[in-house]
C-alpha cells in the first residue's frame, strides 16, 4: 500500500489529515464571526470535545489520523500561524489529493489565505509531491472538488469558487489525474457542492436536486475539443447512479457532509433522523454518528474537517 493516492470519493479511507482544534478558537468574537464563517463564538471544551469523539470513530473505523499539528511540531512558524487560523480545522478545502500527488486550492475569505501553504509544508513531510497550486485571481476550494469515480472529478463554480478557479483546476488535471471533468455551477448561498452532493459509492450516492436545477453543467473530456453541456441530474442518470434524495432540511441541517471510511459498509456523520440515514441503512450501510451541536457552529461537519490523502 502506497503512501497517498485518492481516485474517488467512496472507497475506504486508509489515511487522513486533519486539525484538531485548539486555542486558535478563541480569535472568533461576536464581532468578527461573519470573517470566521461561524455562526457565532463557540465554547472551545465542547467543541473539541465533539471533535474529539468524531476523531476516535476515525480510528475506530481504521483510519490513520494525521495531525497536523503532529507532522508539523518542528515548525514553529507553521504553529504559531495556526494559533490565528480559527478555520484550519476544515483541512477539506485545503488541497485535493489525487494518484499523482497533491493540488494545494486557494481559499476565497481572507480568514483563509494562506492557509493552504501549511497543509503544503505537512505534506512535504509526509512525501505527498505537490503538482499544482491554484492562484488569484482564480478562488477554489476543496470542499467544491468531488472526485466521482475512477476517471471523474465534478468541481462546483460556487460562492468559494470562481470559474478562473475551475479553470485552473482543469488544466492541472484533465488528461493527468481525470478523464471528465465537470464542471457545476450551483446558485448563490451555496459554499461548496459537497453540502448538496456526495458520492458515497461506485453508483450510490446522496443528492439535493434543488440545487442543481437552474443551471447546466460544462463536462469536459480530455483529447476533446470543447464540452458538453448537460444537467447535473441527467449526468448522474447517464451514469448511472442510485440516488438518495435529501430534503431541504438534511441539506441545511449539514446531513449531506458525510465521510465513507469502509467502502460499501460505513461512513461517519452528524448525529441525525434523516431521509438520509434512512436510505443509507436500508442499503445495509452503518452511519456512525457523532454529535455536532457546538461544531456545527464553524459550519463545517466530517467532510469539511478531513483532507484524504490514501484511498483504497
Amino acid at each position: 500500500m502506497g503512501l497517498f493516492g485518492v481516485s474517488n470519493g467512496y472507497g475506504s479511507l486508509k489515511r487522513v489529515l486533519m486539525h484538531r482544534p485548539d486555542i486558535e478558537l478563541d480569535k472568533v468574537t461576536e464581532e468578527n464571526k461573519t470573517e470566521f464563517n461561524f455562526k457565532r463564538a463557540v465554547n472551545k471544551a465542547t467543541f473539541v470535545n465533539e471533535y474529539d469523539i468524531m476523531l476516535s470513530k476515525f480510528q475506530n473505523h481504521g483510519t490513520e489520523t494525521i495531525l497536523l499539528t503532529d507532522i508539523l511540531k518542528d515548525d514553529l512558524d507553521a504553529i504559531e500561524y495556526i494559533n490565528h487560523r480559527p478555520n484550519m480545522t476544515y483541512t477539506r478545502d485545503l488541497a485535493v489529493v489525487f494518484n499523482h500527488g497533491a493540488y494545494l486550492m486557494s481559499p476565497r475569505i481572507k480568514s483563509r489565505w494562506g492557509d493552504q501553504f501549511i497543509v503544503g509544508r505537512a505534506f512535504e513531510k509526509l512525501g505527498v509531491p505537490v503538482k499544482g497550486i491554484v492562484e488569484p485571481p482564480g478562488y477554489i476550494e476543496g470542499g467544491g472538488v468531488q472526485p466521482i469515480d475512477e476517471d471523474t472529478c465534478a468541481v462546483s463554480v460556487c460562492d468559494r469558487a470562481n470559474e478562473t478557479g475551475t479553470r485552473m483546476l482543469k488544466e492541472m488535471i484533465l488528461g493527468k489525474e481525470v478523464k471528465y471533468y465537470l464542471e457545476v455551477p450551483v446558485p448563490k448561498g451555496s459554499i461548496h457542492i459537497d453540502g448538496s452532493f456526495m458520492v458515497i459509492d461506485k453508483k450510490l450516492c446522496l443528492v439535493w436536486p434543488e440545487n442543481f436545477e437552474t443551471f447546466p453543467c460544462r463536462l469536459y473530456e480530455d483529447g476533446k475539443i470543447g464540452f458538453k453541456n448537460i444537467m447535473f441530474m441527467d449526468f448522474l442518470k447517464e451514469r448511472g447512479f442510485d440516488c438518495i434524495i435529501a430534503s431541504s432540511d438534511d441539506r441545511y441541517a449539514g446531513y449531506l457532509n458525510v465521510v465513507v471510511t469502509v467502502q460499501s459498509e460505513k461512513a461517519i456523520g452528524f448525529e441525525q433522523d434523516s431521509d438520509i440515514l434512512k436510505g443509507m441503512t436500508s442499503r445495509g450501510w452503518v452511519l456512525d454518528s457523532f454529535p455536532a451541536s457546538e461544531l456545527w457552529q464553524g459550519n463545517g461537519g466530517a467532510h469539511c474537517m478531513t483532507c484524504p490523502i490514501l484511498v483504497n
